[in-house]
């Protein structure tokens, strides 16, 4: 294998399978690929933004969770973990606090990274537009949701109509004991304001909306988006192994 890292006309001795030189890792600006959306990105640049973004929210739920879970086995107190704090009027756990973080500024660069992938390929970067709709349906899911945490706040604190009568007595003139415990049946520790309860009836809801979508664009990313052939034209498939110019494939294989 050291005949290919001394190849002069490698596009990258330690990645000699790169045959496409828009694909050069070495000419990747990351701050273009992930914030101007009015550039243009090969499929390489853009696999390996995708990848960077998809693997830092693993690692920032699946460590932190895992970490925890393992301690909390070995006997430590670790309940404060999941204490929740506010994070865009969110009741967010201050475990998963980065990982809140970081999807909210990846949902962005995901659509940037879209956009110039579909520049490249001469194709509308409206169809970018798709990784966005988790997180629109996550939003009127929350809404929902509050609305709902809203209307249980209002029914637990609504007036309770008034007695006109009060408990009838015995014949001793004792009043009956159901009656006494009754007012013992309160809501233990402090009660949950209008607020809290819409953010979490909404969050509830919106979570596993946007889980479950943002796994369908995640198809549509790997299986479509970085698959496109640099500049539209080609075969659809992974990898870098066909030069610029070398497309010669019949007119049912190229990207139209």
């Amino acid at each position: 294998m050291h005949h290919q890292y001394n190849d002069p006309t490698a596009i990258d001795p330690h990645r000699p399978w790169i045959k496409d030189a828009r694909d050069n890792p070495h000419e990747m600006k990351w701050g273009q690929v992930l914030f101007n959306p009015l550039g243009t990105s090969p499929k390489l640049h853009f696999s390996r933004a995708w990848t960077f973004m998809f693997l830092g929210r693993v690692l920032l739920f699946i460590v932190p969770v895992f970490s925890v879970f393992i301690a909390s086995l070995a006997g430590a107190d670790l309940s404060g973990a999941w204490k929740p704090v506010q994070a865009l009027v969110l009741p967010i756990p201050e475990l998963l606090l980065p990982f809140f973080l970081f999807t909210v500024v990846t949902e962005f660069t995901s659509w940037v990274a879209h956009v110039r992938r579909f520049n490249e390929v001469h194709k509308s970067p409206l169809m970018a537009m798709i990784v966005l709709v988790p997180l629109m349906l996550a939003l009127v899911g929350f809404y929902l949701g509050a609305q709902g945490g809203i209307q249980q706040y209002e029914q637990m604190h609504a007036p309770k109509p008034a007695v006109t009568a009060e408990a009838p007595a015995d014949a001793a003139g004792e009043v009956p004991a159901a009656a006494k415990a009754e007012p013992q049946h309160r809501r233990q520790g402090p009660p949950q304001s209008e607020r809290d309860m819409a953010a979490g009836a909404g969050l509830g809801l919106a979570m596993p909306i946007w889980a479950v979508c943002s796994f369908f664009v995640m198809l549509w990313s790997l299986l479509y988006v970085a698959r496109m052939p640099n500049g539209g034209v080609g075969r659809f498939k992974t990898g870098s192994d066909i030069a610029q110019g070398e497309e010669d494939l019949p007119p049912a294989y190229a990207a139209g």
